[in-house]
């Protein structure tokens, strides 16, 4: 387990090593990503997850030589926080997690909490992505790819982008199901009741206003 004296500071240091990230869209309904990370460094990792509307991450697994790590999971807002439990050197490591559905266009990354230290020798990043995409006339929209070949792209970066977007045909509109007992269900109930009122009070009060009228 973690000791309760690391500080928080040494998640905020940069790390050397390489990332590679294989991203195989295998249906409209899931992704398969795959990320192999290299590091030098043998201090407890801390990763990052953006969510995103009408998409889930399943069998999310991070390991460690063929064997599971023991991972703490926190959440604030969208970013989920992902921390290493284990003691000792925690890498090289490979995290593997399934993204449904995958026909919305976003692909949401795993990605360090703290930066690749920049290798002044190397002219490109330390982070590659690969994307192999079902559906022939769809493309990597974000972040900027190079197509290889009819159905992969790739690029690399000098950090882990936070999603990737596919574009095409075979994309869909995200459609968020209604708060039923939200804020701004009762809102909208609320302002209907308004204004049903107001159209049978209007009636009358103009009809009292007009007798009242005659009778003076």
């Amino acid at each position: 387990m973690l000791s309760t004296g690391v500080a928080a500071g040494a998640f905020a240091q940069a790390r050397q090593g390489t990332i590679d990230i294989a991203i195989t869209v295998a249906t409209s309904d899931s992704a398969h990503v795959e990320e192999r990370y290299d590091l030098r460094s043998s201090s407890p990792i801390e990763l990052r997850l953006l969510t995103r509307p009408c998409i889930t991450i399943e069998n999310l697994r991070i390991e460690r030589a063929g064997l599971a790590l023991e991972v703490v999971q926190s959440r604030e807002g969208p970013w989920v926080t992902i921390r290493d439990t284990t003691a000792g050197d925690s890498l090289p490591l490979i995290v593997r997690y399934v993204v449904r559905p995958a026909g919305t266009g976003i692909i949401p990354l795993v990605h360090l909490a703290a930066p690749l230290a920049r290798n002044t020798a190397a002219r490109l990043g330390a982070v590659s992505v690969d994307v192999i995409l079902a559906n022939e006339t769809s493309r990597v929209a974000f972040p900027h790819m190079t197509r290889q070949a009819q159905n992969q792209w790739s690029a690399r970066y000098v950090g882990v982008p936070s999603f990737v977007e596919i574009a095409g045909d075979a994309v869909r509109d995200c459609v968020e199901p209604a708060d039923e007992a939200g804020d701004n269900g009762g809102l909208v109930w609320r302002f209907f009741l308004l204004v049903g009122i107001m159209v049978a009070w209007v009636p009358l009060y103009l009809a009292w206003a007009r007798r009242s009228g005659e009778s003076t």
